[in-house]
């Protein structure tokens, strides 16, 4: 049988059962390490599809069995002046500049995510929307005085009202874009203590966060649909988090 497993985000094999064993005596995957094979719906961790056995998944700050501590990002075995304790994990020194620096980045380090809910995701859109409509009617109100005091030409008030909403459009775009990009959350988002990740909880690029702003158009245009689905998804997934494969989750 030819399993495939995940370094990184890089994908290794194809390798047999003896091969994959051999891995995991040797420590270079553990019972958390992503696998995968042909019947399989989607990749799983190790110890689930039978590597239990072989090495068990490494717990945060769980002790080897030789009576030295586990890596929780490789998974192998050190002294205990070999690793540095970052909460309750512990990392050697190989593992510490890329787990910092994940940290740094605003990763999900430990356990699962935690989703947020759709009431709480709904209220954020809220506090957003009223945001956004204030900064809006400002600049409707100071174009129209502009309007109303230089111009009453009703074809000029025609190209003023199409580049009013031309710049809404362009505000709204750059408000969920820079916020997203930079913080991983709008204003509204960070108010009710939520963030939009990765799937591996790692933030979102610029272009990602561009690209969910113009997909969450298409939550609206299905009727709403796509933001309610997100109440009946293990994931708490709306359609543009599936279209941009990402997820929001509890900050704090």
């Amino acid at each position: 049988m030819s399993w495939y497993y995940a370094v990184g985000q890089e994908q290794k094999g194809p390798v047999t059962d003896e091969q994959l064993a051999a891995l995991a005596r040797d420590g270079a995957i553990t019972g958390e390490t992503l696998v995968w094979r042909e019947g399989l719906a989607d990749w799983k961790p190790y110890a689930t599809v039978g590597g239990g056995a072989a090495v068990a998944p490494s717990a945060p700050g769980a002790a080897a069995p030789s009576g030295g501590m586990l890596c929780a990002e490789c998974g192998k075995s050190f002294a205990a002046d070999e690793v540095v304790k970052f909460g309750d994990r512990y990392v050697c020194a190989a593992c510490k500049p890329t787990f910092v620096q994940r940290m740094q980045e605003g990763a999900v380090i430990a356990g699962a995510l935690d989703y947020a809910s759709f009431g709480i995701r709904f209220g954020a859109k809220i506090l957003d929307g009223l945001i956004l409509w204030v900064v809006n009617t400002g600049l409707t109100f100071a174009l129209g005085m502009a309007l109303g005091a230089t111009n009453s030409d009703p074809t000029a008030a025609v190209a003023f009202m199409a580049a009013t909403v031309g710049v809404q459009v362009l505000i709204n775009v750059a408000y969920g874009t820079f916020f997203l990009g930079r913080f991983g959350a709008t204003p509204g988002k960070m108010a009710c203590k939520i963030k939009v990740v990765r799937p591996d909880g790692s933030p979102l690029t610029y272009g990602r966060a561009c690209g969910r702003v113009f997909a969450e158009i298409l939550s609206g245009l299905t009727c709403y649909i796509g933001y309610i689905m997100a109440n009946f998804d293990e994931e708490k997934r709306t359609l543009h988090d599936r279209i941009c494969d990402t997820r929001v989750i509890k900050n704090g």
